[in-house]
């Protein structure tokens, strides 16, 4: 999984150059403290995803030594999660705690699919 962090690592990177040059976002009617939930709570699912993320990579090393790799739904559950995380914090960072709170969702569905298919 870990060329895969290097690709999102370059994504990111790449939407930055590209978020220069859009308009500047709506003011956000948003409150603070919901703002601050969010976060919170887009906090705990991420620490959790983290743990997991690892322990792929440690499954993945140990796969490797023995010529095997991890199962392609592992792989792409993974990235979906990450992907559902990221949208959570666009969302969170453009005051749509609405789409925000969606994506959340999403991604605790799917980090729950990825820990029961490395067995967590």
């Amino acid at each position: 999984m870990k060329p895969v962090f290097m690709v999102l690592a370059f994504l990111g990177v790449a939407g930055a150059a590209c978020a220069q040059n859009a308009p500047a976002p709506a003011p956000c009617t948003a409150s603070p403290a919901a703002i601050r939930e969010m976060r919170h709570q887009l906090g705990l699912v991420a620490t959790r995803a983290i743990a997991y993320f690892r322990s792929a990579d440690s499954i993945e090393e140990s796969l490797e030594e023995h010529g095997a790799t991890l199962h392609p739904d592992i792989v792409s559950l993974g990235l979906r999660l990450e992907a559902a995380l990221d949208e959570t914090e666009k969302a969170t960072n453009q005051c749509d705690l609405a789409m925000a709170g969606k994506a959340l969702e999403r991604a605790r569905a799917l980090l729950d699919r990825f820990a029961a298919k490395l067995g967590g």
